[in-house]
């Protein structure tokens, strides 16, 4: 005999009854509710923070002040004005057509205004009259913000690089390019480009060795626009100041114009907004403005080259420098000079040319010759472009952070905020005020590629030193603090 399954056994589990399926769908539906609006909550609260520095709507100079009065009063508005129009439309138009459901017929269609001129040309005229009053507004804006200074002025060119920002200031007012091909003509000399042929050649043979070279902290003296001449080395990437100005894309191979202008002093926040690979969320700008007085003050430091340390640690520090960092890295011990002034100068002439053979390597009229000369066939035809491109190291203890502008050199500062000049209100005696980041720069050191996610073996980014011993890295760290 075949016994029962218990399952057969057990009583028949009861159909739930109607109002029981409604109440369990009314239950989910409220649930829903919630959560829906309980994400939209959190997501207005998070919007309408007042304490974080990447805010369109906070700016801090004329050029961001343009984009703000643009965007409130006309783009707001207008926005304001079309969404409760087309709500309202909406509106009338559902109880315009309501029916009741018994008197519903699939054949019963609602008016058909089709035909209707005097609302046709309405609903044309109107759009067009929006638009108007976007467009006026908003080319007037872009014009204001497109105005330069006289070439006269100050003048930087941005340089991005994944996953860092380099500043060159133009220090001699004769454009930010040698004369690259040997004609005589400078590129961008006069105001108004000048000799194209010069921006043509790879960066790093035709930027001008006497301008002023910073990294990851962009200095600007208050209430002084500061014109800026962008481009990249490697992919776009996109520059964006917003308390002190828009956007701006950064494109390799080209050179874009941009302006930002700080009301008083303060730091000023930015990040890159166009994806450029493995660090992109981490590639950061910084942007500190002073009195007038005290930057004229921080530049006449920058221009001066680094001192030779003195102290037992820092020296050591620096021959392990000169060792393993150098071949990227610089720390100018010499004044701002033209190229055949540094003839063995190992960072700008690694291959010890003479002058001659120099412009050989760059005249036009004498390319033929080049096969003549292999030297100078490999100067000026097979070095890299990221070739010299890390960041200069020079005043590297004056600025506020590293690495992309995503880690303080001061344990007090935060990198994160722009809370700098009101924690630190003397920016030049940083070094003095405040405590060397030791443990961050020293994990830095030993491995870059941990703290930062790049990209050392396709030199995109700084690589690992297992090689250097605990002494070695406390040393180079001893002699970091000492180039203020």
């Amino acid at each position: 005999m075949t016994l029962p399954e218990l399952s057969d056994l057990a009583p028949p589990t009861p159909e739930p009854r109607s109002d029981e399926k409604v109440m369990t769908s009314s239950r989910l539906l409220r649930s829903l509710r919630s959560v829906g609006t309980l994400a939209i909550v959190a997501l207005l609260l998070a919007s309408c923070a007042d304490d974080k520095p990447l805010n369109t709507f906070e700016p801090r100079g004329p050029k961001a002040r343009i984009i703000d009065d643009l965007m409130v009063p006309w783009i707001w508005g207008l926005m304001g004005f079309v969404f409760v129009a087309v709500t309202a439309v909406a509106v009338w138009l559902s109880v315009q057509n309501r029916v009741k459901p018994e008197d519903f017929d699939h054949d019963d269609l609602p008016y058909q205004r089709h035909g209707n001129d005097k609302l046709e040309i309405g609903w044309t005229i109107l759009p067009a009259i929006v638009l108007a009053a976007v467009t006026v507004p908003t080319v007037i804006g872009i014009w204001k913000l497109e105005e330069k200074n006289a070439p006269s002025e100050l003048d930087v060119m941005v340089i991005g690089q994944q996953w860092w920002w380099e500043y060159r200031y133009d220090v001699d007012g004769d454009g930010f390019f040698r004369d690259a091909d040997g004609d005589g003509e400078l590129w961008g000399a006069d105001g108004e480009g000048g000799d194209n042929d010069d921006r043509e050649w790879p960066l790093e043979l035709a930027l001008d060795p006497k301008d002023l070279v910073v990294a990851n902290e962009l200095v600007i003296p208050a209430g002084v626009q500061v014109d800026l001449t962008l481009t990249s080395r490697d992919v776009i990437h996109s520059y964006w100041i917003p308390r002190l100005n828009g956007k701006r894309d950064v494109v390799p191979g080209r050179f874009a114009t941009w302006s930002i202008d700080a009301d008083e002093p303060g730091k000023f926040t930015g990040w890159c907004t166009e994806f450029c690979g493995l660090s992109h969320a981490r590639m950061r700008m910084s942007v500190v403005a002073l009195e007038q007085a005290e930057w004229d003050e921080w530049f006449a430091n920058q221009i001066t080259p680094a001192e030779v340390p003195t102290d037992e640690s820092a020296a050591a520090g620096r021959t392990v420098f000169q060792a393993n960092c150098a071949s990227c890295h610089v720390v100018r011990e010499s004044e701002l000079q033209d190229f055949g002034k540094l003839e063995g100068d190992p960072y700008l002439n690694p291959y010890n040319l003479t002058q001659e053979e120099y412009d050989l390597a760059f005249s036009d009229d004498q390319r033929a010759e080049l096969g003549e000369n292999p030297e100078a066939v490999a100067f000026a035809s097979l070095i890299p472009l990221e070739s010299l491109a890390a960041p200069d190291l020079t005043h590297f203890a004056t600025r506020s952070v590293f690495a992309g502008a995503i880690y303080s050199q001061y344990a007090e500062v935060d990198p994160n905020d722009d809370n700098l000049l009101d924690d630190f209100p003397d920016y030049l005696a940083l070094s003095e005020t405040a405590r060397w980041n030791i443990p961050q720069l020293t994990r830095w050191i030993r491995n870059a590629p941990e703290q930062k996610a790049m990209y050392p073996d396709g030199l995109r980014g700084m690589p690992a030193f297992p090689g250097l011993s605990g002494a070695d890295i406390e040393n180079l760290v001893a002699y970091l603090a000492t180039l203020d």
